[in-house]
C-alpha cells in the first residue's frame, strides 16, 4: 500500500545488495550533489504558495508567539469533504510570518513549529525497502544552484545533517508496498529495480550531452522491459543491457509526454508545443557547452532518484515518460529565460530550472501523471 503521509519511526528492512543500499537498519540516501545542502533563507518559498496549518502551527502561534495589533494569521476554509482547513495567509505577495528572508515562527520555535509543508521543503522524499530516499525540488534557487557545481556527483550518499529529514517525515511511503511494476503484469524485485535506477543515474554522469543520455537509457529500458524470471537476476540483466554498446532510440519530433503536462497544467507558464523545442533549444544550450549540458543532466538524474512514479505507475517506461516530461518542459521554458542572444547563461539556464520543477513538482500530481502514462506502457516504444 502507499501512503502520501507522515511516516513512523526507524524500523529494521532487508538489505538490498545493489552498490550502495546494503544497511539492515533503514538509511537515507541522497544524490552526493544534493548532500550539502542547507537553506540559505532566500526567501522564494515563503511567497510561492500558501501552505496548511496543522493544528500545532495553531497552537504555537496562539500560545506563544506575540502578535499585537496585528489579524489573525490563518485563513479557514471547509473542504468538500466538509472538514475544515486551514492555512497560512498571505500578505503583499508572501506568508504573513516572512520577516526579511526569515521565518517568524522558525526564529521563536525552531524548526519542529514550522508547517510540516515548510520543513520538508525543498526535499522531495520516497521511503521504500532501500531506506529513505531525499532528492529536491530546484525551485528552491539553493538547491537548483547544487546542480551546477563542478565537483558534483551523482553517487548515493549520506546526507548531511542539514538536509537529513527529522521525523515525522512527509512523502510518499512504499516501504509496504510491492516493488515497482517493469511492465503491465511483471514486478521488478527491489534489486532489480535500484540497479535500474542506479544505471539510469549513471548513464546521465557519464554523458555529456543530457538528450543523448536520455535517448539512451530509453532505449536501454526497452531491452529491460522484455526480462523474464527465466533470464535469471532482474539487476544482473540491467547491468548488461546498460553496459552493452547501443544505438539510441529515433526520436519524433513530437513529443506526447509533454502534451500530456499541457494538458495537466493549470499555472502561468507558457509551455511551447513540441515541434519548437528543437531548434530553440539547440540554440539555449549548444551541444557544445559542456557547462551548461551537464547542469540538466544533474538535473534528469535527480528526478530519476527516489522516483514516486516507479510505485505510482504500471511500469519503468513511466519513469521514462516522467523524466521525458521533464526534459521537454525544460526544453519549452528555457527560451522565454534568455535575455539575449545566443546561449543561456548559467543563471538563466538555473532559473528555467526552477521553473520547471514549479511545473513538474509542484503543479503535477505524479499520481494523475502515472494513470495517464497508462497508454505509454501499453504503445510501441516511440
Amino acid at each position: 500500500m502507499l501512503h502520501r503521509t507522515r511516516f513512523g519511526s526507524v524500523i529494521a528492512r532487508p538489505s538490498v545488495q545493489d552498490g550502495f543500499y546494503t544497511e539492515r537498519i533503514v538509511q537515507s540516501w541522497c544524490l552526493a550533489l544534493h548532500a550539502s545542502y542547507a537553506c540559505a533563507h532566500r526567501g522564494e518559498c515563503c511567497g510561492a504558495w500558501e501552505v496548511p496549518a496543522e493544528r500545532h502551527v495553531i497552537e504555537f502561534v496562539r500560545g506563544r508567539m506575540r502578535r499585537p495589533g496585528k489579524e489573525d494569521p490563518f485563513v479557514f476554509a471547509r473542504a468538500e469533504s466538509g472538514e475544515t482547513q486551514s492555512r497560512i495567509a498571505h500578505s503583499a505577495g508572501a506568508c504573513v510570518f516572512r520577516a526579511g528572508n526569515r521565518c517568524e515562527i522558525q526564529a521563536d520555535g525552531g524548526e519542529m513549529a514550522l508547517p510540516v509543508s515548510c520543513r520538508h521543503f525543498p526535499r522531495v522524499i520516497l521511503r521504500d525497502a532501500r531506506g529513505t530516499l531525499i532528492s529536491l525540488s530546484h525551485y528552491c534557487p539553493t538547491a537548483a544552484a547544487l546542480l551546477f557545481a563542478p565537483s558534483g556527483s551523482l553517487v548515493a550518499v549520506s546526507p548531511g545533517s542539514s538536509l537529513a529529514a527529522r521525523e515525522p517525515i512527509e512523502g510518499l511511503d512504499a516501504r509496504d508496498a510491492l516493488p515497482p511494476l517493469l511492465r503491465p503484469g511483471m514486478l521488478a524485485d527491489i534489486e532489480g529495480y535500484a540497479a535500474w535506477e542506479r544505471s539510469v543515474i549513471d548513464t546521465f554522469s557519464e554523458s555529456v550531452h543530457a538528450g543523448r543520455a536520455l535517448d539512451t537509457v530509453a532505449a536501454v529500458t526497452e531491452e529491460i522491459r522484455r526480462w523474464t524470471p527465466a533470464r535469471g537476476a532482474l539487476a544482473a540483466t540491467v547491468r548488461g543491457a546498460f553496459a552493452a554498446p547501443r544505438e539510441p532510440l529515433t526520436r519524433r519530433g513530437d513529443s506526447p509526454e509533454l502534451d500530456m503536462i499541457r494538458a495537466m497544467y493549470r499555472g502561468d507558464v507558457p509551455l511551447d508545443g513540441p515541434r519548437r523545442l528543437a531548434g530553440t533549444w539547440d540554440q539555449a544550450v549548444p551541444d557544445d557547452r559542456v557547462d551548461l549540458q551537464r547542469p540538466v543532466a544533474n538535473y534528469l538524474a535527480a528526478r530519476a532518484f527516489g522516483n514516486w512514479v516507479a510505485y505510482q505507475g504500471h511500469g519503468i517506461r513511466s519513469v521514462v515518460a516522467w523524466l521525458r516530461a521533464c526534459y521537454d518542459v525544460l526544453r519549452s521554458v528555457a527560451p522565454a529565460a534568455r535575455l539575449g542572444p545566443g546561449a543561456l547563461t548559467s543563471s538563466e539556464l538555473c532559473e528555467a530550472i526552477r521553473v520547471t520543477d514549479m511545473v513538474m513538482l509542484h503543479s503535477i500530481d505524479s499520481h494523475v501523471f502515472a494513470a495517464a502514462a497508462v497508454p505509454f506502457e501499453k504503445a510501441d516504444p516511440a
